[in-house]
């Protein structure tokens, strides 16, 4: 399964990783800044879970799991706008605010043999969007975050 990962060091918050997700959803973005610290703002977006809560929070069966692709998706159409999804999600990803009276998910672009948008667009390769087995053993905490007040990477 490939998945989006985020090189913190790399981002420096100029936001058009978030900018090209709106511009495919009509305005609303799928991918978010989280403020990390004050002078850190670092892009958020669908982890798609294994065992994803949102899913299972869900009461009428709209977010399902791909079981080939580790995609996890959610049915617009189907979608009541009751954000139990948006409550279960232990990542915060999923915003409570609704449009058009649903929740908003990503989807990683599957409609793009490219890949996500909001990877393509990343102008430090912040973003990446990689296979599972291809990402390296890290320990946690390891590397550090943005620093500066201009949002460069300090060396």
């Amino acid at each position: 399964m490939k998945r989006i990962v985020l090189r913190p060091d790399y981002c420096i918050g100029c936001r058009s990783c978030e900018a090209a997700c709106r511009s495919r959803f009509k305005g609303e973005a799928r991918i978010r800044h989280g403020e990390v610290t004050t002078d850190a703002l670092l892009p958020q977006g669908c982890r798609h879970c294994e065992e994803p809560l949102c899913a299972a929070a869900c009461p009428f069966q709209v977010i399902v799991r791909n079981p080939d692709t580790g995609v996890v998706r959610k049915s617009d159409f189907h979608c009541v706008g009751c954000r139990s999804c948006a409550l279960a999600c232990p990542f915060g990803v999923i915003p409570p605010a609704l449009m058009r009276h649903m929740s908003q998910k990503c989807t990683l672009c599957s409609d793009r043999p490219e890949g996500p948008r909001c990877v393509q667009t990343c102008p430090t390769g912040a973003l990446q969007f990689t296979e599972d087995d291809r990402m390296p053993e890290k320990k946690a905490g390891v590397g550090f975050a943005v620093r500066s007040i201009h949002g460069r990477r300090l060396a």
